[in-house]
């Protein structure tokens, strides 16, 4: 079992585009996200993958998931942090374990479909069963090859990515293994309930950078 992506907040675009670049990273794409008063950046690691949101300016929509507010939070807890992990997503490759998973812990399957090239379908559980038990992640299925999924995208790196390597959290790790139904890979837990806190890179000449929140 192992980490699809972490979802870190920005205060704006221009803030992820330079902490993104002091890490070497390159951007793939980014777009406004409808509804959520929120736009994205895609950073592609290989296997995993980065994903920064931040608020751009509009209004959501009426009765949106509150994800705008949980970023700002998130913004007034870290006032010098550039990117804060803000929630995490294990890959389940088997789409009928990850309706289990679901069922077995009373968690909502939402079902995303394709948005044209670049922009496959997927399924995910725990959207919104977790907004108040921010250390469980959110499980994600993929039903297209490895090849078509977003972390496969190229971007202008400075240095070639291998993948997501660890991800501290602050929660129970019973708990998270509970959720998952196995112990995902990479995943280091930490006293506390503040859920992800930071995640680290691995690059092919053995490097690696660390984003998110300073203990």
């Amino acid at each position: 079992m192992e980490i699809d992506h972490v979802v870190l907040a920005a205060r704006n675009k221009a803030d992820a585009e330079r902490e993104l670049s002091r890490a070497g990273l390159g951007i793939a794409r980014g777009r406004t996200i409808p509804g959520l008063g929120l736009s994205n950046l895609v950073v592609p690691l290989g296997r995993s993958l980065l994903e920064i949101q931040y608020p751009n300016g509009e209004s959501p929509a009426p009765g949106a998931p509150p994800l705008v507010d949980i970023d700002r939070r998130a913004f007034a807890a870290h006032p010098s942090t550039p990117l804060i992990p803000v929630a995490w997503l294990v890959l389940v490759e088997d789409a009928e374990r990850l309706r289990q998973l679901a069922a077995d812990n009373n968690a909502p399957v939402t079902e995303a479909a394709a948005e044209g090239p670049g922009f496959p379908p997927y399924a995910l559980a725990g959207f919104g069963a977790t907004f108040d038990r921010p250390w469980l992640p959110f499980l994600i299925h993929w039903p297209v090859p490895e090849d078509e999924r977003p972390a496969a995208l190229t971007a202008p790196h400075q240095r070639r990515p291998t993948g997501i390597t660890r991800v501290d959290v602050a929660g129970p790790v019973d708990d998270i293994r509970r959720w998952c139904g196995d112990h995902p890979r990479g995943l280091h837990a930490l006293p506390g309930t503040s859920g992800p806190r930071r995640v680290e890179v691995g690059f092919a000449d053995g490097s690696t950078v660390t984003l998110g929140v300073a203990d």
